[in-house]
């Protein structure tokens, strides 16, 4: 595999400037269409993020526990 490096925190899209009180239906609904895409979006971001901090995480405790093991071997 490749090095153990912390993988970097994901950077989320802002959500969108919501219409005045006043706006349309119409205007209200395409908001929130896009303020779900978004949500959507950070989501997918977030949980791709989580599992690769997961595998990070993982590969430090079997480093770790190899180097425990290799200590308690020796003489």
């Amino acid at each position: 595999n490749m090095a153990l490096k912390r993988p970097k925190k994901p950077k989320f899209k802002p959500m969108p400037k919501a219409p005045k009180m006043s706006a349309s239906d119409d205007t209200w609904k395409a908001y929130e269409k896009r303020a779900d895409a978004i949500v959507a979006e950070n989501r997918k971001r977030k949980s791709e993020y989580d599992k690769k901090l997961k595998a990070y995480e993982n590969g430090v405790k079997m480093r770790e526990s190899i180097k425990t093991k290799a200590k308690n071997k020796a003489f």
